[in-house]
């Protein structure tokens, strides 16, 4: 072959694998370097969101779903108060009560001076015929914020359930004195000293619960039976929640 000729055929061969490389190469689908960055951090946003997806189930009423990714944040350890807090009142809402205690305590535990969590423990314990627990909860969320709305409402109903007489007599009798003209606190206590046979001062506070608000309807019913001639030898009737009474009567 001329040399000529060999010379140019080799130069072209040079070329065609050069472009045959090129093209190759182009037709690989590796992704960029920024999509690949962005699928990891994806990924590891899935692991710690756990709990963001616990709290959007939640909101959204999928309690069961809610339920375990809350136990995955547990076993990930990326649980905070939030994710005890919130697990406890889906137990609760799903009516179940013992891993609720559970939950509450663990709130508690990592932060002892939690309000909400002390109040609805207490709450749960009460309902639990667990008084002394259930009164100390109460207690406790008194000691913690004396201001917190309605506890002290519902510590004088505690008391009362709990057959603990002189102790709701005296935890309503002090809040009169901010507000004398509370007539669901006057109708409690009348009940308290229907209970205690106090006959006179039963009488005194359904009377004044009665001035207080015409529309009170149980205070009318106690009166009733306290003028009887049976007063107090049938025990009826129930404390009322400051807030359920107020509402009902308006």
């Amino acid at each position: 072959m001329n040399t000529k000729w060999a010379g140019l055929l080799g130069i072209s061969g040079l070329f065609f694998l050069c472009v045959t490389s090129y093209s190759l190469q182009g037709c690989r689908k590796e992704p960029p370097q920024a999509h690949v960055e962005k699928t990891v951090l994806s990924n590891s946003e899935t692991q710690k969101g756990h709990k963001e997806l616990g709290l959007a189930l939640y909101e959204k009423g999928k309690n069961a779903e809610a339920i375990e990714e809350f136990k995955k944040a547990i076993t990930d350890n990326t649980a905070d108060v939030t994710v005890y807090f919130t697990l406890a009142s889906v137990y609760s809402d799903e009516e179940m009560i013992r891993e609720a205690i559970g939950a509450y305590k663990k709130v508690i535990e990592l932060e002892p001076n939690h309000i909400e969590a002390h109040y609805n423990l207490g709450f749960i314990l009460l309902d639990e015929d667990s008084c002394e627990e259930g009164i100390k909860e109460l207690k406790k969320v008194l000691e913690i914020d004396p201001t917190y709305e309605d506890v002290s409402y519902s510590l004088g109903d505690a008391y009362y359930a709990c057959k603990k007489i002189d102790d709701a007599i005296e935890t309503w009798k002090t809040l009169l004195l901010n507000d004398p003209d509370d007539s669901v606190l006057h109708y409690n206590l009348g009940l308290a000293y229907r209970d205690k046979r106090q006959w006179e001062l039963a009488m005194s506070e359904v009377e004044k619960a009665i001035a207080c608000n015409p529309k009170n309807e149980d205070a009318k019913k106690l009166f009733q039976q306290l003028t009887t001639k049976k007063r107090g030898v049938k025990r009826s009737g129930n404390v009322k929640s400051k807030k359920r009474t107020e509402d009902k009567n308006k």
